[in-house]
This record gives C-alpha cells, structure tokens and sequence, in this order.
C-alpha cells in the first residue's frame, strides 16, 4: 500500500506539471498558435478544461491502469551485470524508487540507417532488464533527430546529411528499425518466459518516433522554449562539442544544436508520459545531461509548485535521472556503429544473416565471456557462474561461447533458428568424435542442413555447365576460394580441404589432378567446401541467366530492384478497407461459432434431460428469460411434434388411424 500511495503522489505531481506547462508550443498540436513573426503580438497560452485535463489523466503517466509493486533489486542487477557506467543524480535515491514503485525509461536510436547493430544491443539490453523487473519502457526510434547528425563519437559529419533525399531515407530506415524492435520485444517475452520469469511480471513497452512532436515545431518556438533555457559555456565544454571543435573538420551549427533536440526528446517524455530514466551509450554522456538539464530548469521556473500545499514533494518527485552504459568497442577499440563502415554485426537477418551472427560470437576469446554473457544474455548471475566454471575446466570445449551464441541468436531471432544454428556448426565446425556430427555426415548432408549459413556470407554463383568433370583447381578460382592456381595447389595437397555431402578430407599428391564428381555434389546444385578448420564456402551452381542477374544486383541494387515485379504499395483507402473487411469477417466468424457453441449446448441439455439426468440450473434472468424447465419443454415439444407428424404421415400411408397419448398443442 506505501508502494502505491508513493506511486499515485508521483502521479499526481506530474499531472500538475503537465497540466501546466503544457502550454508550452513545444506540447501543442500543429493547429494551435503558432508565433506570427509578422506582428508584435505576444503568442497566446491556452489552458486547458476540465475534459482535457482528465483526458491526460486518463491517458495514464507511466502505468496508471495497473499501479503495481515491481520486482526490487534493478540497480542491483545492473551492476552486477557491468551497465553502469556514468550516473546522473542520486543514484541511491533511484535505487530506492525503483524498488517501491514502477517508473518509465527510454533508450533511442537514431534512424541513420535499416537496422540496429551489436552495439545498439548493448543498450537495450538493460531496458530488456528494467521490464524484466516489472517496469515501464518506451523505444525510441530518433527519425527526425537523424537528419540533424549526432556528433558524439564522431571525427567527422556524417555523409549524406545534404542529401534532397535524406527525409525519405531517415523516414523508411525508421519504420524498419520499428518493426525489428517489436519483433525483438516480442522475442523478447518468449525468450524469457522459456527461462523461467513470468510474462504476467514484465512491464509494460511501448515504441515511438521523436517525429511525433518534432514535426510540430517551428523554429521559432523551438528557441523560445529550449534556446532561452540553454548555455553556450556549457554546451561548449560538453565532449562531443569541444573535441570536433579542435579538429580540421571543425563542426556545423546542426551538429553544435543536436544535444538540444535530443534534450527536448527527453523533456517531452518526461511531461508528457512520465519518463524518468533516459539510457545511452557513454557516448551519449553529454545529450542525458542536457537533458536533464532542461528539465531541471522547466520544473524549476513553475512558480505555481510553490503555492501547492506540499511543493517539496512535488520537485523530489520531478527529477531526471541520467544512465550510460559502457561502449562496446571492436577489437581495434573502434566504436561498434552502423555508420561507421565495413564488419559491423547487424541485428537484421537480412544485412548479417543468424549464422555468422552465431559464428561471430563463437569465435569470441575467453576472456571477453564473462563480460560478454553478463551483457548480452538474460541468465542470472549465479549460473553464469557455473558455466565460466566449467569452462575454466575445459577450455577445448568453449562450453561458454557456445552458450553465449545460442542465447544471443535465440533473443535476436527466436528459438528455432538458434537450434538451427547450433546444429549447423556441429556439423560443419565440431569435434570429430561428436555421435550427431558422425550421424549427419554418414548420412549425408542435405540442402535444409544449409539453411542455417548465409549464402549473402559464404556463396559464390557458377556456371553449372562448366564445373562437373573440371579439375577442382578451376573450381576454386571461379567460386573465389582461393586467388590463384598456386593457392589452389598447396590447399589440395596439404589435405586441408574437405568438400561433398560427407565432408571427405581431400589430399593429393604432386601432380595429381582430381576432378568435380556427380557424388561431391549435394542435390539439387551446391558444393560445400571446408578449408581448415573454421573457414566453409558454399557453392551453388547456376545457369548463366542467373548469375548474371546476381551480379546486376550486387553492382546495383537499384537495377535489380526495378526489374523485380514488386507488387505497388496499397493507398490508405485500400489498407482501411483491408481493415474493415477484416474485422467484419471476424465478427461474422466468431457469431457464427457463438451461435454454433450455443446449439451444440442446447441440444446437449436437451438430450441430458430426455434421459434423465440432472443437469445445472442455468440462472436467467426471469423478466428477459423463461425458467430453465420451459425452455426445455419447448424443445420437447418441438421434438415430439415432428414426431408426431412423421408417425401421422406413415399412418396414413398404411391407411390406419393415429392413436397416441400425446397429441401437439394448438
């Protein structure tokens, strides 16, 4: 009961704040008074009624519909676990917030580019956490912060930011970037409720776009509001402004105002939806903590708190809080990022496929597992432990690496194609002596054992008429597993190549030639070749048509996608039709099974009673309904009128009279 009452007084408080500073240009819809540059007239704030104020009551400042004690220990969990690295404010105050009451945290992505990569993970795996322990979480998706640039962590500005099409691509990147976090969230609770937690705990998550209220904005309103509550000395000293200003490129004057655009994002959050946790990359330092500092400074200038009867109150409550995690690096110590070229881990399937996304954390070495499990993983602590144990044991058997790419892969995908995965490098990667690996490879491997690796990753087109009967050494030049015909030698006969459904080692001697067989090929047209230990390419032979219409689209997509049939994008009109055509099929399906369950109930009653059996009193209501005794005296009475026809019929028939005890009323 104190958790809720502490809850409901946060509540409470945030409504007044709401209330009034909405007024606010930055809160207001696009149609309400908008500053006229032409005239010396001061822009008019408008209250709100009582309707309004109870709408945004209503709307709910974190989780009003279901006020509920959460799971405590999350401060806890996140430093055990290493996610702590810079704090803003009392983080021993938030600490005891969040283990009486359920609070609201956002984390954000920019929209810079079609999916989230490795390090976003690093990130939202600490909002997976908070919701885990029963609170709020909102994502981020940052399209209209994307076409500003952020600079933090940056040598350079970002290319493509004077592109006339950078709206449109910011625009379709977020919408990508939204349907991957709600797939992963909802990974997310089957991943979880597989390890034991209970769904009915996890809090509640919800996905935006800081386009939203952006786009509302004019420039105008923008620095009367966040501009007049900002210091130049400040921002300067702030590590993303200062460091870009000491370089050659220097730093533009979007770049400069980025820090103020994210801090609004958090000032809109927090006065609108109750967020109280902003989380980010140690990049990310200086964007929290100008926003809070906004913050700071709009709940500081409302007079009216000091005319409630218990202001101190309402501005303890009224605090931001500021968390950035540590920054995963390469193993060059470059930050892990979408825009910062080649080898980045992408969260897509479609950009870094499952498996090389498994094979990427298996090679992991042994010293990052304990880091890396604790990170990227959802096991508790107690039983990383135990298999950073049994791994010390037996280092050969990467007991920890393996887990940690199951867990990654099951979490960003699903289950399914984590199994897949982990059978695949069985296969191809594990101990000789494995009894699964003997049992495929004696089998003989098949196309759906390949489903799991990438072909984006490991194939190379070529052309089927010229390869069966061809010496192995041509083949590997033109499926680019070696460079040259001497590279090809030395790995033929070092007997480091193994190829064909069984994977059979091949060694030859000095001058020896071996040639590509019907039997190396695994049907319908793949050859599979494994160099060394770790390396495996896949083959797929094709015809010339084809090929040649993988090399269009690998040189430009644009082409390729042209020439695809892409079926047209449907209008609005279309989709709501879809809609509504939808809905009213469900409707008139789940009517018609209603009305289908209601009969079969019938007729069962009906048959229980011609036989005997007592059944339950069903309760109606008397003035709407007749009593349960009549209803069923109907039905026999229909039941015995067709009876009764039927048995006149065949009298008749027969030319004798109906005689019966029982005749049909009237």
């Amino acid at each position: 009961m104190e958790a809720a009452a502490s809850s409901l007084r946060f509540r409470n408080a945030l409504v007044f704040l709401r209330h009034q500073l909405r007024g606010t240009y930055a809160l207001r819809p696009r149609q309400q008074y908008r500053t006229n540059v032409n005239t010396s007239e001061a822009p008019v704030r408008k209250n709100f009624g009582k309707d309004s104020v109870a709408k945004f009551i209503n709307q709910g400042l974190g989780d009003m519909k279901c006020i509920r004690e959460p799971t405590p220990g999350l401060i806890d969990s996140l430093q055990a676990r290493g996610f702590i690295g810079q704090f803003h404010g009392d983080i021993d105050e938030f600490s005891k917030l969040a283990n009486t009451e359920v609070l609201h945290m956002y984390a954000g992505a920019d929209a810079t580019a079609t999916s989230l990569h490795l390090g976003h993970l690093m990130v939202l795996m600490p909002m997976f956490h908070c919701l885990l322990h029963g609170h709020r979480a909102s994502f981020l998706v940052g399209i209209a912060t994307a076409r500003i640039g952020d600079p933090s962590g940056r040598a350079t500005e970002r290319e493509g930011m004077k592109d006339r099409g950078l709206g449109e691509k910011t625009f379709h990147s977020g919408t990508d970037i939204t349907r991957q976090l709600s797939d992963l969230l909802k990974n997310l609770m089957n991943h979880a409720s597989l390890r034991g937690y209970d769904k009915d705990k996890i809090g509640r998550r919800s996905i935006k776009s800081n386009l939203e209220w952006h786009r509302n904005v004019s420039i105008i309103d923008f620095m009367q509001i966040v501009g007049h509550r900002s210091r130049i000395g400040e921002m300067m000293l702030r590590k993303s402004v200062s460091e870009r200003l000491k370089s050659k490129e220097g730093l533009s004057f979007s770049e400069f105002s980025y820090q103020l655009v994210q801090a609004m994002d958090y000032w809109f959050l927090f006065s609108s939806h109750g967020v109280r946790l902003q989380i980010g990359g140690s990049d990310q330092w200086g964007n929290i903590t100008a926003g809070c500092d906004l913050i700071n400074r709009m709940v500081n200038e409302a007079d009216w708190i000091d005319e409630q009867p218990t202001p101190d109150l309402i501005r303890s409550m009224a605090k931001p809080y500021g968390l950035t995690v540590p920054l995963l690096t390469t193993a060059s110590g470059e930050k892990l990022s979408k825009s910062t070229g080649g080898g980045n881990i992408w969260l897509s399937a479609a950009k870094t496929p499952p498996f090389a996304l498994y094979q990427f954390l298996i090679n992991r070495p042994d010293d990052m597992m304990e880091q890396y499990l604790k990170y990227f993983t959802i096991l508790p602590i107690h039983e990383i432990d135990e298999i950073l144990l049994e791994q010390k044991k037996a280092p050969e058997k990467r007991v920890a690496q393996r887990k940690l790419a199951y867990e990654v892969v099951a979490l960003v995908h699903n289950e399914l194609i984590a199994k897949k995965c982990e059978r695949t490098t069985a296969t191809f990667f594990g101990q000789h002596d494995d009894p699964e690996r003997m049992r495929a490879l004696e089998r003989g491997l098949a196309e759906s054992d390949l489903l799991g690796v990438s072909e984006r990753v490991f194939w190379e087109p070529v052309l089927d008429t010229k390869v069966l009967g061809q010496p192995l050494e041509t083949i590997l030049i033109d499926g680019k597993i070696v460079s040259s015909k001497s590279q090809a030698k030395h790995l033929l006969q070092s007997g480091a190549l193994s190829m064909g459904p069984h994977l059979k080692q091949v060694k030859l001697k000095p001058g020896e030639t071996r040639l590509l067989e019907q039997e190396d090929i695994i049907q319908p047209n793949i050859v599979v070749f494994k160099v060394g230990k770790n390396s495996l390419h896949v083959v797929r032979l094709e015809s010339e048509e084809k090929i040649q219409e993988a090399k269009v689209e690998r040189e430009d997509p644009e082409v390729a996608l042209e020439k695809s049939q892409v079926p047209p994008a449907k209008t609005a009109r279309q989709r709501k039709r879809e809609r509504k055509n939808t809905k009213k099929f469900n409707t008139t399906a789940r009517r018609l099974r209603i009305d289908e369950e209601k009969r079969a109930a019938r007729v069962m009653e009906f048959e229980k009673f011609r036989q005997g059996i007592r059944t339950t009193e069903v309760k109606l209501d008397p003035a709407k309904h007749s009593s349960p005794p009549k209803i069923f005296e109907n039905l026999l009475s229909k039941a015995k009128s067709r009876e009764y026809r039927v048995a006149k019929v065949e009298a008749k028939r027969a030319g004798q009279e109906l005689d019966l005890d029982w005749k049909p009323k009237e």
